[in-house]
């Protein structure tokens, strides 16, 4: 019987899950990683599932190893080629929109002409979004083991999205090819944290089931004793059962490898010769390079070809050729011979050589020659692909193939010849690499080897990379970075000639003093960095003008951060001198969008984001001011009061590496969850990310204010008063927080208001006087009603209107309802909650629409009769909804499935008019009271 027509077996449960799981997909999607060791019957089990869906558009892609590394995109590429044979170019390409040229680099046919490779991801994400909101998809991505880092981005990026939209994402990985460095872990790390992502370990099969598979294999049934070994030699692994079943006629091998090398053996001398030629390439190789390694004609290439696919040993791929398992190319290249292999790893470097030279080819040129034990070779091939690597913004290629460098550097005996550079300014590249891939720890410890080895003679260079070191530092959360930046000023002296450069450490000095909010410094460093800057300009230095836009930038937001109106005014200038220079620019979008939202001015902020995150997707941004950027998207709806889209929106982030950036991000996702009213799931992410949090807080203020924000508000709805006002003594203790201070004053009238309830009192002065500070504010007027209403200073409806957060008005809103009903004004309580609900609904605060809710239900406001259009089986479903039960653990109570179960509660949320399973949930306990 041929392997992969036998019946599933074993997997039946785990089958019966992933069914589930795509029937649970409604509003909300659903994203599933399947894992195990290698030979578990990942890809079998998938095939399964996908052949018994109906109705579903399925597309499905498969990372590869090329030999050196990730082969980039392949994964994609399968999805893109199988959407244009389910829907069509023409509707792939309506569905992509605007970026569908992107999708040319890919699938030609989806484009009259390649567009910008560097929007590929975000264009991919979009256009599987678009797809998910009006067709059932199922996206299925394998072998993440083998996944670029787009690959990665792309599949972390969808799961996030099936968060928010009816989309199914099913991904797989081998356990044992991800260790503890591997980069995936990470990526899996942080969706887990999120509760995004269901984990499905594959089990090793008993060994009935053992049995029950080789029998099916065998086509008969075995003898006891013959499956007794089968079992004990396979260790349950699926695929070592089906090998071993295919040759019981046989004396049974030895060892697993011997196992894996049966079909191998079996093939003729060609058709081995071809296999291990295949093997030395990787998984997967291209015809027209294995042609010229392989060493015979045309003809015989068919013929080998023919044999090794017939003997189910490799398998054909559009114009390429792979083994039907990684395991049966791993087991084939064991068997080489040395000098076979040194002859074959020689024969694909050469023949790549004649390939077109890009980042991946150069990368494999250099694998091939370090495997060839050409060490020399190698080294300037690794030269040569991390510099096409970096033309490219291929960030994660360049740091591994400036990584390889680095490894062989001792092996050559003149690196420094071959190279054409020293050892210091490899690492200075790779470390640049790897803080624009957004790996900061990793570039850290580059960068400080850097400027150990850099000579003490070169000053200029040695005070540059000591002023990396700063910012590396920095955004590692190790130090501020000031004490690098200050010994690089040291060794540059005075000297007129070296103005550029030290003007270049005098901004990263400003920048820091303005992210660590000492503001006032970070205006006064900047003001001399300007200086110097438009000396060296005035000498004609072309790099002094980006220095001199950057300046002015930093002055604008520290003057606007301490609630200057003229900072804001002053971004302006800084656009006109910034023009040109896209770190320039991208520090105006980031800066100037982040201002936007501290006045007040929520639309124009989503709107200067948006231009912003084109012009770095346009301009090949950095990842690191992307994620930036797009966080400051998210954080302007949120202020704008569009909920919903802003959780949408945090699937754009796929928050990998921990960093400066990804703490802000975390931070702000907290808040959203807090004023979504998820106080759970608020305080599980904050607690996950708690130590990132701590350590990136340290230099980063408006992480440290944002957490303050944050704590205070869980610890109020906990009530605990004391907590939360510890937190929001930050606000007059440091003083660095500026207008960032004006929300914790309502967190702290709120606790003094608590607290005077309890019969004790706390010093509400110290707010007041933060709140008299910045009286000329725009937003200020809002703050200053919330914490005057709280302490029952003044009415809540100075606030409903004011600008500001219109999370803040809608609790106003409510507050004021809360009023009417404590001074006995029943219609307008009614009225004035009804509107506060159905507010809050529309900006998705479904917290405060369940408050208002149970506040007119509680009052007799409203009434509870429709819980008897409820049925029986949906009764039922609402108290285990309101003991806090998953759809999933639904089901299992009642023995039904979890679509069923999310159909019945789809059902009661309608009946109950609830806006959320928490309301649903506070109706059911305050009926059953």
């Amino acid at each position: 019987m041929q392997i992969g027509r036998v019946p599933l077996v074993g997997r039946q449960a785990d089958l019966d899950a992933l069914r589930d799981e795509v029937d649970a997909v409604g509003a909300e999607g659903r994203a599933v990683v399947v894992s195990g060791d290698a030979g578990m019957g990942k890809t079998r089990l998938l095939r399964d599932f996908t052949d018994s869906l109906t109705d579903v558009v399925v597309v499905r892609g498969a990372c590869v190893d090329s030999g050196s590394g990730p082969a980039p995109l392949t994964a994609i590429t399968d999805l893109l080629r199988d959407l244009v044979d389910a829907l069509g170019v023409e509707a792939v390409r309506e569905a992509a929109g605007p970026g569908a040229d992107a999708l040319g680099v890919l699938v030609p046919a989806l484009a009259d002409s390649a567009g910008d490779a560097e929007r590929l991801a975000d264009v991919v994400v979009e256009l599987f979004s678009q797809l998910a909101r009006t067709h059932r998809l199922v996206v299925i991505i394998e072998d993440l083991h083998w996944a670029d880092s787009t690959t990665c981005d792309i599949a972390a990026r969808l799961v996030r999205r099936a968060a928010a939209l009816p989309l199914f994402v099913l991904l797989s990985y081998r356990t044992d090819d991800v260790g503890r460095a591997h980069p995936l872990r990470p990526v899996l790390a942080e969706l887990d944290r999120a509760r995004l992502l269901t984990h499905r370990p594959l089990a090793r099969l008993s060994p009935a089931e053992v049995g029950a598979l080789a029998n099916a294999v065998h086509g008969d049934t075995l003898a006891a004793g013959v499956l007794n070994d089968i079992a004990a030699r396979s260790d349950g692994i699926p695929f070592y059962v089906e090998e071993l079943a295919s040759f019981t006629g046989a004396r049974l091998p030895v060892s697993l490898r011997d196992v894996l090398l049966l079909r191998y053996e079996r093939l003729d001398a060609e058709a081995r010769r071809f296999a291990r030629v295949l093997a030395t390439g990787g998984v997967e190789v291209e015809h027209a390079v294995l042609r010229d390694v392989f060493d015979g004609d045309e003809a015989a290439l068919e013929d080998a070809v023919r044999s090794a696919v017939d003997a189910q040993v490799v398998v054909v791929r559009d114009e390429a050729y792979a083994f039907r398992h990684a395991l049966m190319q791993e087991a084939v290249y064991a068997e080489l011979l040395p000098t076979e292999r040194t002859r074959l790893h020689t024969a694909y470097a050469v023949a790549l050589e004649n390939s077109a030279p890009t980042a991946r080819v150069l990368a494999d040129i250099a694998h091939h020659w370090r495997a060839a034990r050409v060490p020399d070779r190698a080294l300037a091939a690794g030269v040569a692909a991390q510099r096409a690597a970096s033309v490219a913004s291929a960030w994660s290629t360049a740091a591994e193939a400036g990584e390889r460098v680095l490894e062989l550097w001792e092996s050559v005996p003149d690196p420094e010849g071959i190279c054409g550079m020293p050892r210091a300014e490899v690492l200075r590249r790779t470390s640049a690499a790897l803080v624009s891939a957004n790996r900061n720890d990793r570039a850290l410890a580059f960068a400080q080897e850097a400027v150990a080895l850099w000579p003490e003679d070169d000053v200029v260079g040695r005070a540059t990379m000591l002023g990396d070191l700063a910012t590396i530092e920095f955004q590692a959360g190790v130090s501020d970075g000031v004490e690098s930046i200050e010994q690089a000023l040291s060794i540059l002296g005075d000297d007129p000639q070296h103005d550029v450069q030290r003007a270049g450490l005098l901004l990263s000095s400003a920048r820091v003093h303005m992210l660590n909010g000492r503001q006032a410094l970070g205006a006064e460093v900047a003001a001399q960095t300007r200086a110097t800057a438009e000396a060296a300009a005035a000498a004609g230095d072309p790099a002094a003008r980006e220095i001199l836009a950057q300046a002015l930038l930093i002055a604008a937001t520290c003057r606007a951060s301490v609630g200057d109106p003229d900072g804001v005014s002053l971004f302006e200038e800084a656009r006109a001198h910034a023009d040109g220079f896209v770190r320039a620019m991208m520090r105006f979008y980031i800066n100037y969008s982040n201002t936007l939202m501290l006045i007040g001015r929520y639309e124009d902020a989503v709107a200067l984001a948006r231009e912003g995150q084109e012009y770095g997707r346009t301009h090949v941004a950095d990842l690191g001011p992307l994620v930036m950027i797009e966080a400051n998207m998210i954080e302007a709806h949120i202020y704008a009061g569009r909920l919903r889209e802003a959780e949408e929106l945090g699937g754009l982030l796929p928050m990998v590496e921990p960093g400066l950036y990804s703490a802000f991000l975390r931070e702000r996702l907290v808040c959203l969850a807090i004023w979504r009213g998820r106080i759970d799931g608020a305080e599980a992410a904050l607690d996950a990310a708690r130590l990132e949090l701590d350590m990136f807080g340290a230099y980063e203020f408006q992480t440290r204010f944002g957490m303050a924000y944050d704590l205070g508000e869980l610890a109020l709805a906990r009530g605990d008063a004391h907590e939360a006002l510890s937190h929001a003594r930050l606000a007059w203790e440091t003083p660095a927080g500026g207008v960032l201070a004006l929300p914790l004053t309502a967190i702290a009238a709120r606790a003094v208001a608590m607290l005077r309830e309890a019969g004790e009192d706390a010093d509400i002065e110290p707010y007041r006087a933060v709140l008299a500070g910045f009286d000329a504010w725009p937003v200020t007027p809002l703050w200053a009603a919330v914490f005057a209403a709280e302490l029952g200073e003044g009415p809540w409806t100075a606030a409903i209107d004011a600008i500001g957060p219109a999370y803040i008005r809608a609790y106003a809103r409510v507050r004021h309802g809360e009023a009417l009903l404590a001074e006995g004004d029943r219609a307008g309580a009614r009225e004035a909650l009804t509107g506060a609900a159905s507010y809050a609904g529309e900006l998705g605060a479904d917290g405060l629409a369940a408050r208002a809710n149970a506040l007119l239900t509680d009052a007799g406001l409203t009434g509870d009769a429709s819980r008897s259009l409820l049925t029986a089986r949906e009764e039922q479903v609402l108290e285990l909804v309101a003991e806090g039960l998953s759809n999933g653990q639904i089901a299992e109570r009642l023995y039904i499935s979890v679509k069923t179960v999310s159909v019945h509660v789809s059902a009661i949320l309608r009946k109950l008019d609830a806006s959320s399973r928490t309301a649903a949930a506070a109706i059911y306990r305050r009926s059953a009271a």
